[in-house]
């Protein structure tokens, strides 16, 4: 049974609200990360690791300053026309216990998104990969350009891939519930099978 689905697409079309509401119809409890971000549109001054849980039901509408200590920034700049500060270490350490902690206690692990920053963190892009040989269901974010970890994820066999665009979300969504769905009961029956 394929575990894994990567939703790709343009930016801003929704690819995020798209996992929250799939993840919020189906119950689950969701581990992995979730990268927010402080600026605006366009002209983003730093990037950030959160716990999905945090962010889908605790901090929407809040200040960032109040959720510093539960997340961390592995990208940032002072203004949008300087380059960006990368600390690839926040991926090798904060997002490693965030897929951790997902393979072990959560119901589901959402990896959104997944792009160019995490290129050089080799101890992530492993951890990214053992979560995707387990057999826990993976939700994610595939960023839609070309580099070496991103291309790797796309030659898996063990995934299904989609496409989101505005004119296809809910087609798209109603499949990807339907596969979540399939893989939830899979497994769950599977438990059942094992524990007599």
């Amino acid at each position: 049974m394929i575990n894994n689905i990567f939703i790709t697409g343009d930016k801003y079309v929704g690819k995020s609200t798209f996992l929250k509401n799939n993840i919020k119809k189906l119950n689950l409890k969701p581990g992995g990360f979730v990268v927010g971000r402080t600026g605006d549109i366009n002209k983003w001054l730093s990037f950030y690791l959160i716990d999905p849980i945090d962010y889908y039901y605790h901090w929407q509408g809040e200040k960032f300053s109040n959720y510093k200590k539960k997340c961390q920034v592995f990208a940032e700049r002072e203004k949008p026309e300087d380059k960006w500060t990368v600390y690839k270490e926040v991926f090798d350490d904060k997002g490693v216990n965030f897929l951790e902690t997902a393979q072990n206690f959560r119901d589901i692990v959402v990896m959104d998104e997944l792009g160019r920053f995490e290129r050089n963190a080799m101890k992530f892009q492993a951890s990214v990969f053992s979560t995707l040989d387990s057999s826990k269901p993976v939700l994610a974010v595939i960023k839609d350009e070309h580099n070496v970890f991103l291309d790797r994820l796309r030659d898996r066999e063990d995934k299904k891939m989609y496409r989101l665009t505005k004119q296809n979300r809910e087609k798209v969504f109603h499949e990807v519930h339907r596969d979540l769905k399939k893989i939830i009961m899979g497994l769950r029956q599977k438990r059942s099978d094992i524990n007599g």
